[in-house]
C-alpha cells in the first residue's frame, strides 16, 4: 500500500477521511455530534449524497446500530462519537460486537492534540483513551496528522475484514480533521481467503466419509459459508446444531436442524450419538462430546481451535474457503449418504416437545414463528422469551438472527434492529425485548421515527427483570429486591414518538398484531402484557 502526498493541499482531513470511507463502501454512519467532531461532520454534510448520517440519541445506540448493520450486510458498520464520555457510553455496544465477532468501525474525536496526555482537564479528556478500547477492539489507533488519515482508515478496514472480524477504533483530534491535506484515497484490496492445509483437509474428508452418525455444529463465523455448509449437510446427511450466533446458517425449518447450543441439555442425546463432529466458525464451548467422538474444527482464528475440546483435525481457514475445499475433497472419495430425514425428524420432535413443556414462553415463541415471514431479521434481547427464541424459534436465512453472544448485554436488541433495517430495508426487522431491556433503549424510537426506519419492536411486559426475579424466587427464598418494575403505559409512550403501537394479551393477539404491523412497514411497538413466567422454564 503506497501513497503519494502532492505538494498542494486540496481539502480538509475530515473530507479525506470521508472520501476514504466512501472508497471502503460505507453507506451509513451512526453518530452523535459534538464539539470535537465539527470538522468531520461538515465533511459528511458535503458528502451527504454518498454517505447517510443517522443521528442517534445515545452513544451506546450508535455501536448497536452499526453492529446490526454489519451483521446483516456482512460489511463493517461505522460510528462517529465524541471522546471521553462518548467512548465510555459506546463501550457496551463495542464489547457486544467484539463478543459476536462483528466488524464495527468506531471513529471518535479527541481533545486538542497538543494537550493529549497533559492532564489539563479539557472537556471529554480521558488519559489514555486508547486503553479504554483496546480490550474490545482488534485494532485501535490515534491519528494526529491529516496526511495520515486515508491510510489510517484503510488499515482499520483491512484489520476488520481479514481473518476474524472484530471492531476497530480510530481517534482524531479536531485540528487533524480541520487542517488541509493532499493525501490521496487508497483503493481497498480484498484480503485473500485463508485456506486450510490440503493434507489436513484430506484427513478431515476421510474422517467424515467414514462417519456413521455425523454432526455439524455451526457458529456465527459460518454465515458467509452457509450455502456450502448446506451442501455439506446434504452430502453427509448430517444432523446439525448451531450456537445462538449460528442460527440460520442451516435453515431452521429443515428437520436436520435439531436445535441450538443454549441451555442445551435437550440436545445431549444427539451430541452423544455423533461419531464424527464437524465444527465450523464456532468457539465450540460447552458442547461436551462423548469420549468416542472425533472432532474436526474449522475456524479462521487458530486461538479458538482446541480451546475447549481438542480436535483430531484442526483446520485453520476461512469458513467459506475451508468448507468449499472440504466438500470438494469429500466428493472425490464418497457418494452422497442415504437419506436420514426420518431419524432427524424423530430427534427434532423430541427436542421440540421438551421445549413446549418448559412453559408459556414456548407458546409465545410459536406464535412469533407462525407470524414472521422467512426473510425476517430478528434481534433478540436478554429476556426469558428471548432465551426460548434461541432454543425454539426456527430461522430460515443466514445473517438473520442477532444476539449479544457471551456478553449477555441487556437492552441492545431494539437498536440492533434499527441498524439491521437500514442494511436490508426490503426485509422485516424485528426486535424482541422484555420491558426492562426495552426501556434501556426506548429513546431511540425518536431515531426510528425521524429517519422512518420501519422496524417492529415486540415488548414482553411482565413488569420486572424476569430472569433475575426468577433467580430470587428459586434460590433466595422468594425475597424480591430490585427486580420488580413499574412501567409507563408503553402504548401511549410509543405513540408519543409517532410510532404505531398496540397492546395484546395472548398468543392469538400477538399473531394478528405482528402480521399487521409488518405489513405497515413503519416504526411500531407491540406490547405483550403477561404475568410473570413460571419457574420451570429451562
Amino acid at each position: 500500500m503506497t501513497e503519494r502526498i502532492e505538494a498542494q493541499p486540496t481539502r480538509s482531513g475530515g473530507s479525506a477521511a470521508v472520501e476514504q470511507l466512501v472508497r471502503e463502501g460505507v453507506g451509513v454512519v451512526f453518530g452523535i455530534p459534538g464539539v470535537q467532531l465539527m470538522g468531520i461532520l461538515d465533511s459528511f454534510h458535503r458528502g451527504a449524497d454518498k454517505i447517510r448520517y443517522i443521528t442517534a440519541r445515545h452513544e451506546q445506540a450508535t455501536a448497536y446500530m452499526a453492529d446490526g448493520y454489519a451483521r446483516v450486510s456482512g460489511q463493517p458498520g461505522t460510528t462517529l462519537i465524541v471522546p471521553g464520555p462518548g467512548v465510555y457510553n459506546a463501550g457496551a455496544g463495542l464489547a457486544t460486537a467484539y463478543a459476536a465477532s462483528s466488524p464495527v468501525f468506531q471513529i471518535s474525536g479527541q481533545i486538542n492534540r497538543d494537550a493529549i496526555g497533559r492532564g489539563n482537564s479539557l472537556p471529554h479528556e480521558v488519559h489514555d483513551q486508547l486503553d479504554v478500547v483496546r480490550p474490545i477492539t482488534k485494532h485501535a489507533a490515534r491519528v494526529t496528522e491529516a496526511d495520515q488519515l486515508p491510510a489510517a482508515v484503510r488499515r482499520a478496514f483491512a484489520a476488520m475484514t481479514s481473518g476474524r472480524p472484530r471492531p476497530a477504533h480510530l481517534e482524531i483530534p479536531p485540528e487533524t480533521m480541520g487542517e488541509l491535506t493532499a493525501a490521496p484515497v487508497i483503493d481497498p484490496i480484498a484480503p485473500e481467503p485463508l485456506r486450510p492445509d490440503p493434507e489436513l483437509l484430506a484427513q478431515g474428508a476421510r474422517l467424515l466419509a467414514s462417519a456413521d452418525s455425523p454432526l455439524i455444529v455451526v457458529g456465527g463465523g459460518a454465515h458467509g459459508a452457509a450455502h456450502v455448509i448446506r451442501e455439506l449437510q446434504h452430502h453427509l446427511q448430517a444432523a446439525t446444531i448451531s450456537s445462538r450466533e449460528g442460527k440460520g446458517v442451516i435453515d431452521g425449518h429443515n428437520s436436520a436442524a435439531i436445535g441450538t447450543l443454549f441451555v442445551h441439555q435437550r440436545l445431549a442425546p444427539v451430541i452423544a450419538n455423533a461419531d464424527v463432529v464437524l465444527a465450523v466458525g464456532t468457539r465450540f464451548q460447552g458442547v461436551g462430546l462423548a469420549d468416542s467422538s472425533r472432532l474436526i474444527h474449522l475456524d479462521v482464528d487458530p486461538n479458538e481451535i482446541g480451546r475447549f475440546t481438542k480436535p483430531e483435525v484442526a483446520l485453520v481457514g476461512d469458513a467459506e474457503a475451508g468448507a468449499t475445499d472440504l466438500l470438494d475433497a469429500l466428493r472425490q472419495i464418497s457418494d452422497p449418504s442415504p437419506d436420514r430425514s426420518t431419524e432427524w425428524q424423530e430427534a427434532r420432535q423430541q427436542v421440540d416437545t421438551a421445549h413446549r413443556a418448559a412453559g408459556p414462553q414456548a407458546a409465545i415463541v410459536k406464535a412469533l414463528s407462525d407470524s414472521l415471514p422467512d426473510d425476517a431479521i430478528l434481534a433478540v434481547d436478554a429476556t426469558m422469551v428471548g432465551y426460548m427464541c434461541h432454543m425454539y424459534l426456527p430461522v430460515a436465512r443466514p445473517r438473520s438472527y442477532l444476539t449479544s453472544s457471551y456478553m449477555g448485554t441487556l437492552g441492545f436488541a431494539m437498536n440492533m434492529s434499527l441498524g439491521a433495517k437500514l442494511a436490508a430495508p426490503e426485509r422485516p426487522a424485528v426486535s424482541i425485548s422484555g420491558d426492562g431491556g426495552f426501556l434501556f433503549a426506548s429513546n431511540e424510537l425518536a431515531t426510528a421515527v425521524q429517519y422512518d426506519i420501519g422496524s417492529l419492536h415486540i415488548v414482553v411486559n411482565d413488569s420486572g427483570y424476569g430472569n433475575t426475579r426468577l433467580d430470587q424466587e428459586l434460590n433466595y427464598g422468594g425475597r424480591l429486591l430490585g427486580t420488580e418494575l413499574r412501567n409507563p403505559d408503553l402504548v401511549k409512550y410509543a405513540e408519543s414518538f409517532g410510532c404505531a403501537a398496540t397492546r395484546v394479551a395472548d398468543e392469538a393477539g400477538l399473531r394478528s398484531a405482528v402480521r399487521e404491523m409488518i405489513t405497515e412497514n413503519r416504526p411500531a411497538v407491540i406490547e405483550l402484557a403477561i404475568d410473570p413466567l413460571p419457574t420451570n422454564a429451562f
